[in-house]
């Protein structure tokens, strides 16, 4: 009888604690999260899709979710009110929800987060980073039930989930989410009308360079990573910082640098600073024979940017190409068709992913936020999305003997 019982005893032990193994695995989850423009060959990417991702993290929510983002830009029919009926039912189900958005953006453009207004569980701040750090709250990341984070260059748009590629990053940690709760807590302080007190935040429980996570994820195994921020004005003391990290990246290359980017230039049209700290670096590690590609959207092209772009074409192991993602087949759409990643990958083991553009001023005034992330595998299908635009029909080399006009926008 005892010898019967023996098996059958180890047995529900071994099953007892390969089924904590198992669920302790679980509770680091990664994954790359990807927007594509309809009718583009880009659709051939097996990436997640934006839309579906944020679905499945509003309707398993259970507790919370906080959202800082720049704007919510919602049409009928389309696929950003999905997601606005999402929020709206979570509500119901007594998710508390909180939503910071640009004061500035708000008052002279879209208003579809008025939809989201006087609802039961649902509170709104708009913060004024114009006045707080002369930019503005240009980051896009939610955090649920203070564990599951997405972080990508994807605004609350409808046409950046249907029209625009943007890519992103879903990791649920709850370590890695506190650190992104403490900044949502700075921010929602600082969005209220009384400024004067600001939350006591933990700073030794912050991931930074200093402190990285290491998480184990079943499709990428051990993923070491570490946010970073903007602006050091209101940076949380022992948070990485955006332009030191970047910098340190592109430095630290010692064979390819492969970047898709939105805008960029040492100086903005409108702004008073000259800011060559990227272009320098990026010169200095072609020198070294660091084979550096970058993707530049045509919505770069203006004025002085394009020259800028020209001139670093011409140094040698530097290649630039401007991305123009065609017409919808039903017509122009405003702010609509084209690339708006924000991302690099070093060498074959770091990937970058953002919301900061290559411009002084999202490192300085804006709200930004990014995740540095080391994993081959990561690395691997960050570097498929760039080649997959590098090779398309959309992408052609700068000619530095053009004369680029500005494309349409609205």
């Amino acid at each position: 009888m005892l010898k019967r019982f023996i098996p059958v005893f180890y047995l529900i032990i071994i099953l007892f604690f390969s089924g904590r193994l198992s669920s302790q695995v679980k509770e680091d989850e990664f994954e790359l999260v990807e927007s594509v423009p309809a009718e583009t060959i880009l659709e051939q990417s097996a990436l997640p899709r934006t839309s579906d991702v944020w679905l499945s993290m509003i309707n398993n929510a259970e507790s919370t979710i906080d959202i800082e983002t720049f704007y919510f830009a919602n049409e009928k029919n389309e696929p950003l009110e999905e997601i606005m009926t999402a929020l709206k039912n979570a509500a119901k189900r007594k998710v508390q929800i909180r939503v910071i958005v640009d004061s500035g953006f708000y008052s002279n453009n879209d208003k579809s987060i008025d939809e989201l207004n006087e609802i039961e569980n649902i509170a709104i701040r708009k913060i004024p980073m114009g006045n707080i750090a002369g930019g503005v709250m240009h980051a896009k990341y939610f955090i649920v039930d203070n564990e599951n984070i997405f972080l990508g260059s994807q605004n609350m748009d409808w046409r950046a989930l249907k029209h625009i590629h943007e890519i992103g990053v879903r990791v649920k940690n709850k370590k890695l989410a506190a650190t992104f709760i403490d900044v949502f807590e700075t921010d929602w302080d600082l969005s209220a009308e009384d400024r004067s007190k600001l939350a006591v935040h933990s700073d030794n429980l912050h991931v930074s360079a200093a402190d990285p996570l290491s998480l184990n994820s079943e499709n990428f195994g051990k993923i070491v990573l570490y946010p970073a921020f903007s602006p050091p004005e209101i940076n949380l003391s022992g948070l990485s910082s955006e332009e030191e990290e970047l910098l340190k990246f592109i430095n630290i290359a010692e064979d390819s640098l492969l970047i898709q980017m939105y805008s960029y230039s040492p100086k903005a049209k409108n702004e008073k600073n000259y800011y060559d700290k990227i272009d320098n670096a990026l010169r200095e590690a072609a020198s070294r024979n660091v084979k550096i590609k970058i993707i530049f959207s045509d919505w770069a092209i203006r004025e002085p940017a394009t020259d800028f772009i020209k001139e670093l074409s011409k140094v040698k192991n530097i290649e630039i190409k401007f991305s123009s993602i065609p017409e919808y087949s039903e017509g122009f759409i405003p702010y609509s068709r084209v690339e708006h990643c924000k991302y690099f990958t070093v060498d074959n083991i770091i990937s970058w992913i953002s919301t900061s553009n290559w411009e002084w001023g999202y490192f300085y005034s804006s709200r930004n936020a990014t995740l540095i992330i080391e994993n081959e595998k990561v690395n691997l299908q960050l570097s498929e999305v760039f080649n997959r635009s590098w090779n398309s029909p959309y992408s052609n080399s700068v000619d530095v003997n053009k004369e680029y006009k500005s494309v349409k926008r609205n």
